[in-house]
């Protein structure tokens, strides 16, 4: 069973019940402001699971709640990279997501058939130069509490962040 908000969202199931929330976008930066404010609406979920999250502002972000901000900063630092590497910024293709909230966590699972790569070949930045370029994926681990990415196709990233963390995961 699919659910439509008033504020343009689509939800499959019950988000009480884990759920999943969907979505498919153009990969192209372009479309990347409709899919940040649907991960955002899902990290207002987040602590929240009993539905008074209100869909007037389900889609704003909240740069006071340090999860909302962490998250979204990972995320769109993953979808820049894919839009603009995997795809070439060529406008073809799409990327998928499935957020998956629970009570105390937001799972992101984004897919997507571009150039796949080696995560292992990153290098860690130069952070005494201050790179205009290159920290993309620095800070997305830096914001969340795990960071996977499966090398397709399709290629596979998994984003992970907990409302308090241990510092184990």
């Amino acid at each position: 069973q699919c659910y439509h908000t008033p504020s343009g969202l689509w939800y499959h199931g019950s988000v009480a019940n884990r759920s999943a929330i969907l979505l498919t976008v153009p990969a192209t930066l372009r479309f990347r402001d409709v899919a940040v404010r649907t991960v955002t609406a899902a990290c207002h979920l987040i602590g929240n699971l009993d539905g008074e999250t209100s869909s007037k502002d389900a889609s704003r972000l909240d740069l006071q709640r340090g999860f909302d901000a962490q998250f979204i900063s990972a995320f769109s630092e993953i979808f820049n990279n894919i839009a603009i590497h995997a795809y070439e910024r060529s406008g073809e293709g799409v990327v998928s997501l499935t957020l998956l909230p629970g009570a105390d966590h937001l799972i992101l699972e984004v897919r997507d058939e571009g150039k796949s790569f080696d995560l292992s070949l990153v290098p860690q930045p130069e952070l005494e130069s201050l790179p205009e370029g290159g920290m993309g994926i620095h800070i997305a681990r830096a914001c969340l509490d795990s960071l996977d990415y499966e090398a397709g196709p399709p290629n596979l990233w998994r984003l992970t962040k907990y409302l308090v963390s241990d510092g184990k995961r």
